[in-house]
């Protein structure tokens, strides 16, 4: 196992501010065959200069100056740079920290998954404030990871996210248009679980960070959590944001699936078309999310065709 190379991909925006703790996280790891490879979305503070004091320490890291693309973009771009002949690519934020065993629990479980298929692993993560104090854990996704959960929910935070070679290489297929897809990892996610084998592993290995500037967050309390809840589905009510990802994902692989996913995606977009057809999707649609709550939630947007 300490053979296999492991490339970390960071993308780094303006994250002067926190970026030290997570730098220390990496060279801090249990794993060492781990190179680092840097894009920086074009950072107007001191992010490129604290960086090219970093490459300069670290002989295992690369930093690439881009211009500003946004998270989505970035995180493609640097999938693209990245080492077409490494084992595994792990995916990094800059605002986070990493527990010093993750990488090691990584291929840990990957090493035991069969071989020559698309294959990720993700985790729980412990959430923190501003100052990296634990203020809650994620929750657990108790039905499981799987495409019929992948095309309506994301359970695998990007963050926490490693893949292996041939992951890479179906998801650099065809790069999909960004207007379509609600994130880099959510794509992964659904990518590996249509056609390959998708671990999440209980224990958390990653500080996540929580503060203003935070593309995406994780809500800790009932009441903000709710108020999250609500604000997601009314959003993905308004764009159809799910229909339009899983037709996106229907054009670049659907002739690659089997005929039982096929089955499944084809459901998910055709047999929604009157209130009839939706109805009985309602009643025995195969999708899922993870919580009874966002599930009757969803059944609900899809009966009255807002998803």
């Amino acid at each position: 196992m300490a053979g296999k190379r492991v490339q970390v991909l960071l993308s780094t925006y303006n994250g002067e501010r926190y970026l030290r703790p997570l730098l220390e996280s990496l060279a801090s790891q249990e794993y060492k065959n781990i190179e680092i490879l840097i894009r920086d979305d074009g950072s107007s503070d001191g992010t490129v200069g604290l960086l090219e004091e970093y490459t300069l320490r670290c002989k295992n890291t690369g930093l690439v100056k881009g211009e500003h693309l946004g998270v989505i973009r970035s995180f493609f771009e640097l999938l693209q740079l990245s080492s077409p002949d490494v084992d595994y690519l792990a995916f990094c934020d800059q605002d986070d920290v990493w527990e010093k065993d993750k990488i090691n629990r990584a291929i840990g479980f990957l090493s035991l998954l069969p071989e020559g298929l698309p294959l990720m692993y993700c985790s729980r993560v412990f959430i923190t404030d501003e100052q990296l104090n634990v203020v809650g854990i994620s929750r657990i996704p108790r039905r499981g990871p799987s495409f019929r959960n992948a095309l309506v929910e994301n359970i695998a935070p990007g963050c926490t996210m490693v893949i292996n070679k041939i992951a890479r290489d179906l998801i650099l297929l065809e790069i999909p248009n960004f207007e379509s897809i609600r994130m880099h990892d959510w794509w992964v996610y659904l990518v590996v679980s249509a056609f390959g084998k998708v671990f999440y592993d209980e224990k958390p290995t990653v500080l996540y960070r929580q503060h203003a500037a935070n593309v995406v967050g994780i809500k800790i309390g009932l009441a903000a959590q709710w108020q999250a809840r609500f604000r997601r589905f009314r959003k993905y009510g308004r764009l159809h944001l799910l229909t339009e990802q899983a037709k996106e994902f229907r054009r670049i692989y659907g002739h690659l699936l089997s005929e039982e996913k096929k089955r499944v995606l084809d459901r998910f977009l055709n047999d929604r078309v009157s209130f009839t057809s939706r109805m009985k999707y309602f009643l025995t649609c195969e999708v899922y999310r993870q919580s009874l709550i966002d599930d009757l939630i969803l059944r609900a947007l899809i009966l009255l065709n807002r998803v």
